[in-house]
């Protein structure tokens, strides 16, 4: 079965939405109901864990603040940590949920209003960051897609997302060097 990245991401999104997070209540909420959830009286400040989804409606109505897992710290490290090891093959560890958690954290730097100068300033370094990090790795991943290249180190330190990525550069260049070598498949 082929599949495209887009549809691994957003298979993966759904998955990584229905993931529980922890909210504080900003202010007291009576008879809440959201799938499976139910809950009569939720006195402000009370910290719970409800489902992403549900978290980020919640938020964005006003009555809960997401606690933070700190992706922005995994985030700079990452980009630091790949900008040391450019030069070489080597990949850093990314976290499973990686790309996910970026595309949740861009969402949330784009939504600042462009009335805000030091926000978007902010956003457009980061988004330089992305785009290094990402460069930097499609790179290396370039390099593994060369027929007959052992990855069985590289496997584990990439992404559900990177590893589709790889077996569809892998497919495309064996079948680049198969059509201009004129070898059969």
């Amino acid at each position: 079965m082929y599949t495209t990245i887009e549809e691994v991401i957003e298979i993966r999104r759904l998955g990584y939405k229905l993931s529980p997070v922890k909210v504080q209540f900003k202010s007291s909420v009576q008879n809440l109901r959201f799938g499976d959830l139910h809950a009569d009286t939720i006195l402000e400040g009370s910290i719970m864990s409800v489902p992403l989804w549900a978290a980020k409606v919640l938020e964005k109505n006003g009555f809960v603040e997401i606690q933070s897992e700190g992706f922005e710290e995994e985030f700079y490290k990452s980009v630091a940590k790949e900008k040391l090891l450019k030069d070489s093959l080597n990949l850093s560890q990314l976290s499973e949920n990686f790309y996910l958690e970026l595309l949740d954290f861009l969402d949330k730097k784009r939504s600042i209003p462009a009335t805000d100068i030091m926000a978007r300033s902010e956003y457009l370094k980061i988004y330089n960051d992305v785009q290094d990090l990402i460069s930097i790795r499609i790179r290396k991943l370039l390099h593994y897609a060369r027929p007959y290249s052992d990855v069985s180190d590289v496997l584990p330190k990439l992404t559900l997302e990177e590893q589709t990525l790889l077996k569809m550069l892998q497919k495309n260049v064996r079948e680049f060097v198969s059509k201009i070598l004129e070898v059969e498949k």
